[in-house]
Order: structure tokens, then sequence, then C-alpha cells
């Protein structure tokens, strides 16, 4: 109880620290100026992108998914938009956590599935971050041993099973079988995902793809409102943005996002303007769609999602 008040008050700290940052980057007059001389067309295309990550996003999951258990992708996307409103009313990995149950069938798999196309993104984003950050060697290493992880499963598998094994013989029998149990559909429906090589190879290409596309979105973004933003200052901005809202525990990051942008691309008017239109585009416009999505399927009753 204790951690989980800290954890909230951390998160509050945060996002008023991002608020202030945010405030001070402002200037109202030049904030209406650059609205009124932006050019929309390059808004309109980084629209087209942030539709297009959404699409590939939640075919990279579906791609997994269908492999460990019978599911359409038009729900699957439903799924997915979905976890963009319950991020933003609860804990990010609750959110994660609870879209999940909506494609239906077996909630382990299906959660292994989401959790191996996001392992793949946080491999990638890593390689990237290490590399930023000068520690290239030091990044591969680490990228080939987050590899090793995926190739040599069983002997994770192996270590958590002597852990369930320890608290039964402690006598926490009950809480370590349903842990088990837990454990072995989650790990079934891993070994499922990854046992196709192209299926394997494609979560990786697209994941890739997804974090270029973003990076290039941020880039039109800034060039609406005639900011150039190079790809190296683009990218490191995304990363930064990752970074703060993971750590920050704010709902959908807002306010971390937009500091983390600032902090890669600069802080003035129209960096302020671009981080915002930036994240709405790509996340919190979703967080909108994601809420009738949401009450739509809950209407419907999303037992039946297979079809």
């Amino acid at each position: 109880m204790e951690k989980t008040t800290l954890r909230k008050l951390f998160s509050i700290l945060a996002f008023v620290i991002s608020l202030a940052y945010l405030y001070r980057s402002v200037d109202v007059n030049e904030l209406f100026i650059a609205l009124k001389e932006a050019e929309y067309k390059y808004l309109l295309l980084a629209i087209i992108l942030s539709f297009f990550t959404l699409v590939l996003a939640a075919t990279r999951w579906y791609l997994v998914l269908r492999r460990v258990q019978k599911t359409s992708f038009k729900r699957t996307v439903q799924a997915f938009v979905s976890g963009y409103y319950l991020m933003a009313i609860l804990p990010p990995t609750v959110g994660h956590m609870a879209k999940v149950k909506l494609v239906g069938g077996d909630y382990f798999a299906a959660l292994s599935s989401l959790a191996f196309g996001m392992a793949a993104e946080i491999v990638i984003i890593l390689s990237f971050a290490l590399i930023f950050l000068g520690f290239t060697k030091l990044g591969l290493i680490g990228i080939a041993m987050i590899l090793l992880a995926f190739i040599y499963d069983k002997a994770f598998h192996k270590t958590a099973l002597a852990f369930f094994k320890f608290w039964e013989d402690v006598g926490a029998k009950k809480f370590s079988r349903t842990l088990k149990e837990w454990w072995n559909r989650g790990y079934t429906g891993w070994i499922k995902a990854r046992k196709n090589k192209s299926s394997f190879l494609m979560v990786f290409l697209i994941s890739i793809v997804v974090i270029l596309v973003q990076t290039f979105g941020l880039m039109l973004v800034g060039k609406a409102f005639s900011l150039e933003i190079s790809f190296k200052q683009a990218l490191y901005a995304f990363l930064m943005s990752v970074l703060f809202a993971s750590l920050s525990g704010i709902p959908s990051g807002i306010g971390a996002n937009e500091f983390g942008i600032l902090v890669g691309i600069g802080s003035s008017t129209k960096a302020f303007l671009t981080a915002f239109l930036y994240k709405f585009l790509f996340q919190y416009i979703y967080s909108i769609a994601g809420a009738f999505v949401f009450y739509r399927l809950l209407g419907e009753g999303y037992e039946s999602s297979t079809s």
C-alpha cells in the first residue's frame, strides 16, 4: 500500500514538473502566430503516418496472436485501439494487461503474444538508446544477451519452475500452484508464438518500421511549423519521450511525453506545439477513439471474439 502511494506521489510530482517545464517553453503570442502560419499539408501527411503506425503495431500483435489462438484481425485492432483508452485511465502496465482480455480466448496465451511483440520493440529501443549514449559495443553485447534470452528461453522457464517449487516447499502451495499454472499457460503461448521463424523475423522488422515511421512523423509535424528537426534529433526525442513517459507512471504519459520530446529537439514555443500535436496525432487521439471502441465491445460482449 505504501509503495502504491509513493508511486502515485511520484507520478503527480513528475506531472507537475513536466507541466512547469512546458509552461516556461510557451509564449502565447508566438503560439497563435505559429498556428496561423502553419503548413497543414505536413500535418495531413503526419496523420497518414499515424494511422499507418497504428495498423502496423496492431498487425505485429496479430501475427503473433494467431499462432497462439484463433482470433480475427478486426477484433485484434479493436482491442489494440481500446488499449490507448485503458492506458489513459489505468497505469500503463495494467492498461496493456486489460486490453488483452478483449481479444478473448486463453488470456495468458494472448498476453504472452503481446509481451512477445513488446519485447521485440524494447530490444530495438534499447539498442538505439545505447548507441545514442555512446555505448555502442556495450549496447551490442546487451542486445545479443537479450536475443539469447529469446532463443534459450527454456533456461528461464526452468528457473521460474524452480522458483515456484521453492515457494511450494516453504508452505505457499496454493499461491505457488496458481502462479505456476499462469506461467505455464503463458509460456506455452510464448513457445507457439516464436516457433514460426518468418513471424519471428516479421515482428522485429515491423517494430523497426514502427519506430522509424514515428520518427519521421515528428519531423513532419515540426516542418508544419517551420521547425527543422534532423532525423537524429527526432529519433533521440522519440526515445526520451518513451523513457520519460515510462518512468513517470502518468496515465498516457501526458506531459512527460512532451517533456521528453523537448529534451530531444530543444525548448521553444514551436517545439512545444510540435511535441503536443505529434503526441496528439500519434497517441492521444486514439485514447479518445479507444473509449468508444472499448464501451462498444463491452456492450456487444467480448466473449464472442473469435470468428
